[in-house]
């Protein structure tokens, strides 16, 4: 991954020591230059015209109707500070980070097929900075490396994904949960509450092993974090220690320059067989690894070794394994 100074920790940060602030105030001129400057390089539709975005062309040509363009919390500033990370933030639109972010893979992609250099892209060089978030809207991934945690030993999943009902990484290998940094809901509520990493795992931790609908903002009620299962339990087994998140990083996926926050959750054996005792495998987003006997993949060198070497796994999700396993003594898994 792209990385800044201190941006990768020296030793694994609590997850609520994350500082998270909402930025002065933000120029949107940029932004309009890299979306009108990224459709200039699309194809035509089937009508003949040109495409206005590249989101839209995945709903118009690639067929995917299931994107849906729902608020998200827009990272415009990361800074270290003292072992600590502080991300600030303005609201964004998910298309917003198709059209300026993810769009750089498709450009990639398209020089490949033509034999050109996939990193040497008008847009790419448009863009130039990666590490200059006021230009483009990169939205925010949080990937959780889960693991299992038992007096027998520790075990982690993985993600493969859908290839074809997700944009981000089809067919790929990831971390599970993750997620696009976003509140639950559309409404001036959910929106300020929501801007919390802890609420966004729990809501993924529903979504993606427990098959939970997501709302995004489409009229599905807003979770209760502090009654409803499954937010109801793992919120009250981070309170008594049961349940340990961590951040292990921040950095840019190198292909597309999206930042995502690199984070592990030790679950204890009891808490997780209790709430995750009916994980959906086979979901909308892709299948769950569970590996030999449904609970997890053994978090043994052999093990690790396979899947950072895999040429389908995600960078991010590499960096979770590589960076979880340094440092397994912190997170009491030596």
């Amino acid at each position: 991954m792209l990385t800044a100074p201190g941006w990768m920790l020296p030793d694994p940060c609590p997850l609520d020591a994350i500082e998270l602030d909402w930025a002065r105030a933000t120029d949107d001129a940029p932004l309009a230059a890299c979306r009108e400057h990224s459709s200039r390089l699309l194809p035509t539709g089937s009508d003949g015209r040109p495409l206005a975005s590249y989101g839209s062309a995945l709903v118009q040509l690639a067929g995917m109707d299931q994107l849906f363009n729902g608020r998200i919390y827009r990272p415009v500033g990361i800074e270290s500070l003292d072992g600590r990370l502080r991300l600030r933030f303005t609201l964004g639109n998910y298309f917003d980070y198709l059209d300026t972010t993810e769009f750089l893979a498709y450009e990639a992609s398209a020089r490949a097929v033509d034999a050109a250099d996939p990193f040497a892209g008008d847009y790419r060089r448009f863009v130039a900075d990666p590490f200059d978030l006021s230009r483009r809207a990169t939205g925010l991934g949080v990937l959780t490396l889960t693991i299992r945690h038992s007096t027998q030993g520790a075990s982690f999943f993985l993600h493969r994904r859908s290839d074809d009902q997700v944009a981000v990484a089809p067919g790929m290998l990831q971390a599970v949960p993750a997620g696009e940094f976003s509140p639950a809901d559309a409404d001036e509520l959910s929106t300020a509450e929501d801007l919390d990493l802890w609420r966004m795992m729990l809501r993924e931790y529903a979504e993606e092993f427990l098959g939970v609908e997501e709302s995004y903002g489409r009229g599905l009620p807003r979770p209760d974090y502090r009654r409803q299962w499954p937010y109801r339990e793992l919120d009250a087994a981070w309170s008594t220690g049961q349940v340990r998140p961590w951040v292990l990083g921040i950095g840019l996926d190198p292909l597309t320059w999206k930042a995502e926050i690199i984070t592990a959750c030790v679950i204890d054996d009891a808490v997780f067989d209790d709430v995750f005792a009916q994980i959906v495998v086979h979901g909308r987003e892709g299948t769950i690894l569970t590996g030999p006997n449904g609970r997890g993949i053994p978090f043994e060198p052999e093990y690790l070794r396979d899947y950072a070497d895999h040429s389908g796994m995600r960078d991010s999700a590499r960096s979770c394994l590589l960076l979880t396993w340094k440092h397994r003594e912190t997170l009491g898994l030596a």
